[in-house]
């Protein structure tokens, strides 16, 4: 993706990995597979390879304003336990050289905003340090949904207690907590603004305390709709929430309100998981939707 200029402001993105993931009927359960293959012309190869693997990206993106510079999510980590899925089992990236090779240092970061708590975009909050783990952006506030937080929380503690497996691949524990007891957590309440111009909205559906992040400046307007949409694929029907989804039909709710507030507008998409060359925007196609690349991409 090239830098995408919206007004003042400047986005980029840090890729941890990107490829073939899983199968695209795992993910949304609810996929018509011959709806799919009808719209194979403009799915394939980019997003679904020729076996139905989902192609997703897994990266953080940078936006840069005047004033700050905001981290939206951090992907799985390197080193962190995820035996569930060997593809983030113990992982190395090469994150953190790919964010040099975006032209900043971790203590460069001055916001974390993570559009939810899962494994995959709370990873790279932390990293392994003489065998603990300690905040990886020293000097951000990290931005966490009071209600996420909440919700999470409770799940951990309850799986402790019930000598139960720990949610979300033990990610609170190791990306999460150790944020908070740092003391470099920030909890917010519903919609918050971040600065002039980026503010955070309530998504509810994916994940309880779900949200999206707008950034408007000089008439130009990007949101960061984090896993609202996992893939172009969900255009076809909105109604194909992904098997991770906290609550289906709000997730469909959520995702119908974005898409229907960004269609045929010159808003520019940007997405937790689609892959290269991942901004864009929605339009009309007939009597259905389609992604479209950003010029500028």
């Amino acid at each position: 993706m090239k830098t995408q200029r919206i007004g003042l402001f400047t986005i980029d993105r840090v890729i941890e990995t990107e490829g073939a993931f899983a199968p695209l009927d795992f993910v949304l359960p609810t996929v018509d597979m011959d709806r799919v293959r009808a719209e194979s012309a403009w799915l394939r190869p980019t997003f679904l390879d020729a076996s139905d693997q989902l192609v997703m990206s897994f990266h953080s993106y940078i936006l840069r304003t005047p004033e700050h510079n905001i981290l939206i999510d951090t992907c799985v980590g390197d080193d962190k336990d995820r035996p569930l899925r060997p593809s983030w089992h113990q992982q190395k990236s090469g994150y953190l050289a790919a964010l040099a090779r975006a032209g900043l240092r971790p203590e460069q970061i001055d916001f974390v905003c993570c559009t939810h708590l899962h494994a995959d975009h709370v990873g790279w909050n932390t990293q392994r340090r003489d065998g603990r783990w300690v905040p990886t952006f020293a000097h951000a506030h990290y931005l966490f949904s009071e209600l996420e937080y909440g919700h999470w929380e409770r799940e951990h503690r309850l799986a402790l207690e019930q000598g139960k497996p720990v949610p979300n691949h033990g990610s609170f524990a190791d990306s999460v907590l150790p944020i908070v007891d740092a003391g470099q957590a920030v909890f917010i309440r519903g919609n918050h603004e971040l600065q002039a111009g980026v503010h955070l909205e309530a998504a509810p559906g994916h994940t309880p305390g779900n949200c999206v992040l707008h950034a408007r400046s000089q008439g130009a307007h990007a949101v960061f709709s984090g896993d609202i949409l996992h893939t172009p694929v969900q255009l076809i029907d909105l109604s194909w929430s992904s098997r991770f989804c906290h609550d289906a039909q709000q997730a469909e709710a959520t995702r119908r309100k974005l898409i229907g507030e960004l269609t045929d507008q010159p808003s520019v998409l940007m997405a937790a998981h689609f892959p290269t060359p991942v901004a864009g925007r929605i339009v009309s196609a007939g009597h259905g939707l389609r992604w479209q690349a950003s010029d500028s991409n």
